[in-house]
């Protein structure tokens, strides 16, 4: 599942530290308990901060310090929203959302709508002498 994205964290990883951001309310997310009253953290992950990581098809496992104690942190890729390293960044769509594109009429009333409300404006700053 989302297999697809251990080659893109592969291609990260190559560069150096990959900062991912997860979504920490996903099924199978293993973080110390404080932070999970955060929807979303950002971790990162490379040979200095994580040196015992492995990323697998499933997703991401590393051992990470928190306050000074060690955790075992566990992110499966449906949990990782965002990867980003020194030349780029990818974020990944919410597969929640739908897939369906909007249908054309609707579209259409909406850009009439958008131009009908475009009048031109009076300038908000007056000068006065």
């Amino acid at each position: 599942m989302n297999s697809n994205r251990l080659p893109l964290f592969d291609w990260f990883y190559a560069q150096g530290d990959v900062l991912v951001t997860v979504s920490l309310n996903t099924e199978g997310v293993e973080v110390p308990k404080d932070l999970r009253q955060e929807e979303f953290a950002d971790f990162v992950l490379g040979e200095s901060p994580t040196p015992k990581l492995i990323a697998d098809d499933v997703g991401v496992s590393a051992s990470m310090r928190f306050s000074g104690a060690l955790y075992s942190c566990y992110f499966p890729w449906t949990s990782i929203v965002q990867m980003s390293g020194t030349d780029a960044a990818v974020q990944f769509r919410n597969p929640l959302l739908t897939d369906t594109p909007p249908d054309s009429k609707e579209m259409h009333k909406c850009h009439n709508r958008n131009q009908h409300s475009r009048k031109k404006s009076k300038p908000n700053l007056r000068l006065v002498k």
